[in-house]
């Protein structure tokens, strides 16, 4: 497993309006293994957006849930859309999409 990602674990907090903003806290450090990343270029309201996406696999021993976001150490930020248990090899596939910043 090449990759090192931070695990970020959504918190919600409520400003003094009683407004919930999700922020996200460093949960751990995991070791993964990239499987595919691809790139491509959406349109949305007559504007070209960068559409990145990448899959990791991390060992299912860790706890991560969909709409948690991942750090690639060196590298993006991924919001995970899904996560595909691989039972034989003991591990979770995460779909992941690139945040934009």
């Amino acid at each position: 497993m090449k990759y090192k990602l931070v695990l970020l674990k959504p918190v919600s907090d409520a400003d003094g309006f009683g407004e919930e903003t999700p922020t996200y806290k460093e949960f751990r450090t995991v070791a993964a293994e990239r499987v595919k990343t691809s790139g491509s270029r959406s349109e949305e309201v007559g504007e070209h957006f960068p559409d990145y996406r990448a899959e990791f696999n991390i060992r299912d021993a860790h706890p991560v849930g969909e709409n948690w976001r991942v750090k690639q150490m060196g590298g993006y930020e991924y919001t995970v859309t899904n996560i595909i248990p691989n039972i034989d090899r003991g591990m979770k596939t995460l779909i992941c999409e690139r945040v934009n910043k």
